[in-house]
């Protein structure tokens, strides 16, 4: 760390389970082992992830924020700002945006700044998104966590390209690193597998019915999915409608993400909508290939050919042929060394907390 520590509180929506808040806390952790003062605002309630974030020695403070605009909520968020005398208000998608914003003016905080990780296409948000662009203004600046999110952002949220940057999210590599997946090395069983919430942006519907077309290929075959959700109940009745409940197994939510990518021998994206996901990059660092939709900065992420296969978005013949082209290449343990290759080099979540550090000093300089 290059100069004096920072006060940093990223405000999200709630630490429930999701990629966005693990994103919050694994960054807010890194903060703190590199020397600053971090902390997060829960806009509404904690949420499941608040337990790890206290555990580390990370405030978090929830409002409980009511349905509708509030200003009391800004005015409490804004008394928490004075007492912890932040430097920065690093808030997280739309939604929130406005709260973080007016509660650090009220404050006297000096920098804002915003980050979007998906491209919020699946549902309208007119309102949020309203707001978001009135806030342009006030904003110090917009981070995107890819390439393709920047240009979505610029060109059809009404975000200035001056102000817009790009910063890679990243994970804690080490507990990924140490149980590395040995892909193929079981042939003819291949086990493909993803980690989710069973909600509709992951398209786990689209998955099963692209594995019932590979399964007639590739009989050994097996498909994990982990996760829970909205839908689990839906996608637990389309295995049993497609006869698969021998081959595709649906264990619930993971607690040890590490050992369950490490028994697979291809990780699945079948989202339909998508930022810079997390668990990606988490897959990459356990050396398996991927076989991804073609959405968002994943294909940044995950070149095609060396480290992953594409298909078309919500197809599941698509998604099938992608499937089968990796169940038949015999470069599945390249593939895999060439994702956690690129892994260790650019998706390391200290990495990424050092840009958004040198991000806020710069602001601060300004």
């Amino acid at each position: 760390m290059n100069g004096a520590p920072l006060r940093i509180v990223q405000v999200v929506e709630t630490l429930d389970v999701g990629g966005l808040e693990r994103l919050a806390v694994d960054l807010a952790i890194a903060q703190k082992q590199a020397g600053h003062q971090p902390a997060i605002f829960c806009v509404f309630h904690p949420g499941a992830l608040a337990v790890q974030a206290e555990a580390a020695g990370v405030p978090v403070i929830a409002f409980h924020k009511k349905k509708g605009f509030t200003w009391s909520n800004i005015r409490a968020m804004a008394a928490e700002l004075r007492r912890l005398r932040a430097d920065v208000v690093h808030t997280h998608n739309s939604v929130i945006h406005h709260y973080g914003l007016l509660a650090a003016w009220r404050a006297g905080v000096r920098v804002t700044v915003n980050t979007r990780h998906g491209l919020g296409v699946l549902h309208s948000a007119r309102r949020q998104d309203y707001y978001f662009r009135a806030t342009m203004p006030w904003t110090d600046r917009v981070v995107t966590v890819s390439e393709d999110g920047r240009e979505f952002f610029v060109r059809h949220r009404g975000v200035p390209r001056d102000i817009c940057q790009v910063i890679y999210n990243g994970v804690p590599l080490a507990r990924f690193l140490a149980q590395p997946a040995t892909p193929g090395a079981f042939r003819p069983r291949l086990r493909f597998g993803t980690v989710g919430r069973m909600v509709p942006a992951k398209a786990h519907d689209v998955l099963i019915q692209a594995f019932a077309q590979v399964l007639p290929h590739y009989p050994e075959a097996e498909l994990h999915i982990a996760g829970d959700g909205t839908l689990a109940a839906a996608n637990a009745a389309l295995v049993d409608r497609l006869h698969l409940k021998q081959s595709v197994h649906l264990p619930g939510i993971t607690s040890d993400p590490p050992s369950f990518l490490k028994d697979l021998d291809v990780f699945v994206l079948s989202s339909i909508s998508e930022g810079m996901p997390i668990v990606v990059q988490e897959a990459m660092a356990a050396s398996l290939p991927v076989v991804s939709t073609r959405i968002g900065g994943v294909p940044e992420m995950a070149p095609e050919g060396s480290v992953a296969f594409y298909a078309e978005p919500g197809d599941a013949a698509s998604l099938a042929a992608a499937m089968r082209h990796a169940a038949a290449s015999p470069n599945l343990s390249a593939m895999g060394t060439a994702a956690r290759r690129i892994a260790c080099e650019r998706f390391g979540i200290e990495k990424t907390q050092l840009e958004y550090e040198a991000l806020f000093r710069r602001l601060l300089a300004r």
